[in-house]
């Protein structure tokens, strides 16, 4: 032990030691009112004392070590909440925090090590939900315990080894998925029900033009007349509004799906008289396509206007929305006979096998035209 004299008078006594555990020296300090032997003695008691504290107190690696063994999934949530909303899309990251909230809320709130393979199946495996929504649920899971696999806060990622069984295509599920669009016949017959029976007419022209357009429901009620190209024809597709995350009229913008939907289409000109019935009957001086009160439309109002008058003229049974329309727009094009390629520029396909799953049922028109064709080969 050893002192030193300082300015105010008092006397700083101090105490080097071994740390064994960090393998390196360290020193510790008490100041006393004088250098007497009494003094010394006490310095010395006090100067053990801490010496003790010091060598008995967890060393920072074992503190990490204690923080990561006890870890719940709680604070790893929120850990990963912080890297997921500078990776996706405020609407995408509610969605994933919300599926992993549920799991929480159904699982508790264990330690990390707790989470077993068996447990996530097991969850998995008991939501009563379609066999694609249980495959994107256990991606979240994936993504959130292979982040506590890469920085070491478990061993082995418990959802690695969870099976999602492939489910089987039956007859029933197939003819549902070949009716998730209509013609333009019906359409027509649709538009034709609203006319004479004096429907919302904004809400039937929305309908038409997404219908012709492909665009998804977030792409069609962002369009701006600053998005549209009169002189040639064209519309820009570049942004959507947020509408998940926020308000509909707080008209949050926010950048496409995926960075191949940024894209820019031909319009026909039934599109621009659509646009130029909402120019004449203007309640808004942005966005084109706003309801009577001027307000962004709403998509629960308008897939349940679609769904309603679809019932009605076309018949109950078939799943009537408004992405129904999109697809039927892809059956339309490949009817017309448009290459793949052409049509995945158009609606914002990045992957052709999206495409191509959508129009795989192939319309009754393409069927009675091969038909045709067929007949006139003479062998």
């Amino acid at each position: 032990m050893f002192f030193k004299l300082l300015e105010n008078g008092k006397y700083r006594y101090y105490e080097k030691f071994y740390d064994g555990r960090e393998e390196k020296w360290k020193q510790v300090s008490v100041t006393l009112k004088s250098k007497s032997r009494v003094s010394q003695a006490e310095a010395k008691r006090r100067l053990a004392v801490k010496i003790d504290r010091v060598l008995s107190a967890p060393t920072k690696e074992e503190l990490t070590h204690q923080r990561i063994v006890n870890m719940t999934f709680s604070q790893l949530l929120e850990e990963w909440k912080d890297i997921r909303q500078n990776e996706v899309k405020p609407a995408s990251l509610k969605s994933e925090m919300s599926c992993l909230g549920y799991f929480l809320k159904k699982l508790g709130d264990l330690k990390l090590s707790e989470y077993t393979t068996e447990m996530v199946q097991h969850y998995l495996m008991s939501l009563s939900i379609a066999n694609v929504t249980r495959k994107n649920r256990k991606i979240y899971l994936n993504g959130i315990f292979g982040y506590a696999e890469k920085v070491g806060y478990i061993s082995s990622s418990p959802v690695k080894n969870v099976v999602i069984p492939k489910v089987k295509a039956d007859y029933e599920k197939l003819k549902k998925a070949q009716e998730h669009y209509i013609s333009k016949d019906e359409l027509s017959l649709v538009l034709a029900y609203c006319e004479d029976h004096n429907k919302n007419k904004r809400y039937a022209l929305a309908m038409e033009f997404i219908f012709l357009t492909g665009l998804r429901f977030a792409e069609f009620i962002g369009v701006r007349y600053e998005d549209v190209d009169f002189k040639n024809r064209l519309l820009k597709i570049d942004h959507t509004i947020d509408y998940i995350s926020h308000k509909y009229d707080e008209r949050v913008l926010q950048t496409t799906k995926t960075v191949g939907s940024v894209r820019t289409i031909i319009l026909s000109e039934r599109c621009f008289e659509i646009i130029d019935y909402f120019k004449a009957n203007c309640l808004d001086n942005v966005f084109i396509f706003v309801t009577d009160k001027g307000q962004i439309m709403r998509q629960p109002k308008l897939y349940q206007f679609v769904k309603d008058r679809c019932d009605t003229v076309l018949g109950k049974g078939r799943a009537y929305n408004i992405h129904m329309l999109r697809h039927s727009h892809i059956s339309l094009l490949a009817e017309l006979g448009v290459p793949v390629k052409a049509i995945m520029e158009r609606v914002g396909h990045v992957d052709e096998s999206i495409t191509l799953r959508i129009y795989s049922h192939v319309t009754q028109n393409i069927h009675d035209e091969v038909e045709e064709k067929l007949n006139q080969i003479s062998l």
